[in-house]
């Protein structure tokens, strides 16, 4: 399996060999995370960048072992198999979309660092590559492992609600911020280093809480991909384990 993923990687790499020759550079969109479920904030945050930085090719890459998470999270092939039906809902986007399991497969711990590094790699030094973030990775940037070093490698790009308050980024987070943001123009045509921030997203979707909602019993079919419901369902994810449910009271006994 490893083997397919360097062979597609590679496929890619050669066609962002090819764009560079033509003057007008590669431009690849990474969108990480959990996905523990993949909804439709992040479909709707892979459009609009899709569609606002006019990329060629669009990578969802679910984590194996997430670091900061520990083991509370759903396993991998659940994930990966969900990512993979979430990616289907932008089928109709002029991007190539489609899943990677290169964290999945990597032995320890998933740190986006080691990630982008290796896409460089593939895709080499003159391709636009723009990682894809929603407000709430924003806020933890400076909680990553090496954050700083991403731009080595990487744009920054965030799509966040209306109404976001760039004052709430930690100090490091906001100078760097004030430093590198850019035009779209810009994340184009230069291979990484700045930041680009979109604040029209209207949608504002919690994992967590979704999860919460799922466990509980209600329905959230309107905030998940059609196919990412109906495995959930199938597979019978998020639902309370016996644990997870109350004990009972006892029943009151008159010995009177």
């Amino acid at each position: 399996m490893a083997h397919d993923i360097a062979r597609s990687l590679t496929a890619n790499a050669a066609d962002a060999a090819g764009s560079t020759k033509s003057h007008r550079p590669y431009r690849l969109g990474i969108l990480g995370g959990t996905f523990d479920p993949p909804h439709i904030g992040h479909v709707a945050l892979a459009r609009l960048c899709i569609e606002h930085l006019e990329l060629d090719e669009l990578v969802w890459i679910p984590t194996g072992q997430s670091w900061q998470k520990g083991d509370d999270v759903t396993p991998a092939a659940d994930r990966l198999a969900m990512t993979e039906l979430a990616a289907q809902a932008l089928s109709d986007t002029r991007a190539l979309v489609h899943a990677s399991r290169m964290e999945v497969d990597r032995a320890g711990p998933s740190y986006t660092v080691d990630t982008v590094h290796e896409l460089r790699e593939h895709y080499g030094p003159d391709a636009s590559l723009a990682w894809l973030m929603g407000a709430d990775q924003l806020l933890r940037l400076h909680t990553w492992h090496g954050w700083q070093e991403l731009f080595a490698h990487v744009h920054l790009c965030v799509a966040t609600r209306p109404g976001f308050d760039l004052a709430e980024l930690d100090g490091p987070v906001r100078q760097e911020l004030a430093q590198r943001r850019a035009s779209t123009d810009l994340i184009q045509s230069m291979p990484s280093g700045r930041m680009w921030i979109d604040q029209t997203l209207a949608v504002d979707l919690s994992s967590t809480a979704l999860r919460q909602r799922l466990a509980a019993g209600q329905p959230a079919d309107d905030q998940l991909p059609s196919g990412v419901a109906h495995y959930i369902a199938s597979r019978g994810l998020y639902r309370p384990t016996q644990s997870d449910l109350p004990i009972p009271a006892r029943p009151q006994t008159d010995l009177s």
